[in-house]
C-alpha cells in the first residue's frame, strides 16, 4: 500500500507540476486580484458620491430652514403654545347652519350659543374656509 501512495504522489506531483496548472493558477490569482480591484474602485466611488450626496442634503437642509423660517415667523411661541393657539382659533370659528331648502337658519359662535351648538350637532358638515364652517340640516 505504500508503494502505491508513493506512485499516487509521484503522479500529483508530475499533474501539479505541470505547465498547464501552473498557467491555471496563475491565471485565477491573476483574475482574483483584478476582482479585488475592481470591488475596492467601485467602493471607492460609492462613499465619493455618500459623501457629495450629504453636501448636497446639507445645503437642501439649510434651504428648507430658511424656506420654514420665513412660512412661520418667531414669534416667541414654542411648538406647543402654537398648536395650543391654532386649536383655540379653531375652535372660535364662525358657524352657518342651513336647513334642506338652503335657508340660513342659524349662525354664530359655537361657544357663545347653545341654540347653534345643538343644531351644529345635529347637522351635516358642508365646507370649512378660513374662519367659518358651514352645516346643513337635512330633514
Amino acid at each position: 500500500m505504500s508503494n502505491r501512495k508513493k506512485q499516487n504522489n509521484n503522479l500529483n506531483n508530475t499533474v501539479m507540476n505541470s505547465s498547464k496548472v501552473k498557467t491555471q493558477k496563475n491565471l485565477s490569482a491573476l483574475l482574483g486580484l483584478a476582482l479585488a480591484v475592481i470591488t475596492l474602485f467601485q467602493a471607492g466611488s460609492v462613499k465619493s458620491n455618500e459623501s457629495s450626496d450629504r453636501s448636497l442634503t446639507s445645503i437642501e437642509e439649510a434651504e428648507l430652514r430658511a424656506e420654514i423660517d420665513s412660512i412661520f415667523p418667531d414669534d416667541g411661541l414654542t411648538i406647543t403654545e402654537r398648536a395650543y393657539a391654532e386649536i383655540e382659533a379653531e375652535q372660535t370659528n364662525y358657524v352657518k347652519v342651513f336647513n334642506a331648502n338652503n335657508e340660513l337658519v342659524a349662525q354664530g359662535i359655537t361657544t357663545e350659543n347653545e341654540e347653534l351648538r345643538r343644531l351644529v350637532n345635529q347637522a351635516d358638515f358642508l365646507i370649512q374656509v378660513p374662519g367659518q364652517k358651514y352645516y346643513r340640516i337635512s330633514e
